[in-house]
């Protein structure tokens, strides 16, 4: 008896879950997806290119280092073979 009872109540649950899922659905208009995916956009444009930004600079600060540390040895290189 007791699991006719819950089959009887899961079985409740789960129609009415069914039959209130559809009800409250309006498609959106192409206006309203244009403007929604702009905002979205907007909304990560800020922080992306700030993270592109720093990944730039870091890796000229690596290229600029790395080329003054060559021409360093090399400076040395020229200066001890004189």
């Amino acid at each position: 008896m007791k699991k006719a009872g819950l089959i009887l109540v899961a079985s409740g649950f789960f129609a009415l879950a069914l039959s209130s899922c559809g009800s409250s659905y309006t498609p959106m208009t192409e206006e309203q997806i244009s403007t929604k995916a702009d905002s979205t956009f907007n909304a990560q444009k800020e922080t992306l290119t700030q993270q592109a930004n720093e990944a730039c600079a870091q890796g000229m600060e690596a290229s600029v280092a790395a080329k003054l540390e060559e021409l360093q040895a090399n400076a040395a290189t020229a200066s001890t073979t004189k």
